[in-house]
């Protein structure tokens, strides 16, 4: 009696113990990349879609779907002010359907009404509920001007709202990957996602050899700040290496990989991944990354995978300034020149450009 009773009490352990994790999509951009969420494992994941237009609501697949229009018809009609008002109006509901979620995905498109302004306020929210909250935003379009103040702004509520924001660049496709079909392309911003996604969950709700306990990783994520990531893809017998070494060509096009302070390496492939390839697609990171930088790495087997090997990075507490158009906005700063003063006088200077002449013959 004393054996049943303890396996009763493990099993009971272990359901409770299993990660519940959740991608909640905000807006038309956050759906869109939620509606390719839903092709991963639904018991490792759920998802939520919220949105204040009924019509895109219907056609977004997810697990569960809430419309927010209560006091303030019309929607946001790309006002983040009027987003903020309803998702603070949304909140209670919202927090019921969270419940006691471990990890919260929040996707969103910074730039629009919903997902600007509606996302920092879910974040802080389900961040509050105790949750470890992880933002996966994308900025606006190249071709997008009028957005992008509004997406700065944004973007750093979410930073204040969340335990770790990965930043997710919609013009991030290589050149040679632009002419293959969406699904042979390789870095997509729904295809990162979804890569980031799954490593994530599937990493504290399922088992994996890991080089550390599951508790380091939720630390570095709590504290990761501005994040990037990046996957890679590999069909060759040195797959896993090979697909390291992608998935860091693909980041540094943006950052440079010895700035983070953290890094966490997922490497998912079949049975023909052996422990060799895995220490080798290691070492390629630990030579990129700054020595004091915490490096993790988790390894699972997916038999659906056959000679596949997929790399995905995530590189925590990347510096600011954000880059938004491919070079860095630095601070103007100003001198103050006494426009109010005297007129200019004439100065007497010598410099000593004869002797100068003298010594240069």
């Amino acid at each position: 009696m004393a054996l049943i009773r303890s396996i009763e009490q493990a099993r009971h352990l272990d359901n409770a113990t299993r990660s519940s994790a959740v991608a909640l999509g905000l807006g038309g951009a956050g759906n869109d990349l939620l509606t390719h969420v839903m092709d991963l494992d639904p018991q490792v994941l759920r998802c939520l879609a919220v949105d204040t237009d009924l019509y895109a609501l219907q056609i977004v697949r997810a697990h569960s779907k809430f419309l927010i229009q209560h006091t303030i018809p019309g929607g946001t009609r790309g006002d983040v002010e009027i987003g903020r008002k309803l998702g603070m109006e949304a909140t209670p509901e919202l927090q019921s359907a969270l419940g006691t979620t471990e990890m919260v995905f929040i996707l969103a498109g910074m730039g629009g009404g919903t997902g600007g302004g509606t996302a920092p306020v879910i974040a802080q929210t389900a961040r509050k509920n105790g949750a470890l909250v992880i933002g996966l935003v994308t900025k606006p379009f190249r071709f997008e001007e009028g957005r992008l103040h509004i997406a700065v702004d944004s973007f750093r509520r979410m930073i204040s709202a969340c335990d770790t924001v990965i930043l997710i660049d919609n013009d991030g496709l290589e050149p040679s990957l632009m002419t293959l079909p969406f699904g042979l392309s390789s870095d997509t911003a729904a295809q990162t996602c979804c890569s980031i996604i799954h490593s994530l969950a599937s990493t504290f709700a399922e088992p994996s050899l890991c080089n550390a306990e599951l508790g380091e990783l939720r630390t570095m994520l709590r504290r990761g700040g501005l994040a990037r990531a990046s996957i890679g893809h590999s069909y060759s017998h040195l797959g896993a290496e090979e697909a390291a070494l992608r998935a860091l060509r693909n980041a540094m096009v943006f950052e440079d990989l010895a700035c983070a302070n953290g890094v966490f390496v997922n490497v998912m492939g079949g049975t023909h991944v052996q422990r060799a390839h895995v220490e080798s697609a290691m070492t390629v990171f630990s030579r990129s990354i700054h020595p004091s930088a915490q490096l993790l790495y988790g390894h699972r087997v997916d038999q659906a995978m056959r000679n596949m090997t997929s790399v995905t990075l995530l590189a925590t507490g990347m510096p600011f300034p954000v880059i938004w158009r491919g070079c860095r906005k630095l601070p103007l700063e100003l001198y103050d020149l006494e426009a109010e003063s005297a007129d200019e006088e004439s100065l007497s200077l010598d410099l000593g450009l004869q002797q100068l002449e003298s010594c240069a013959s």
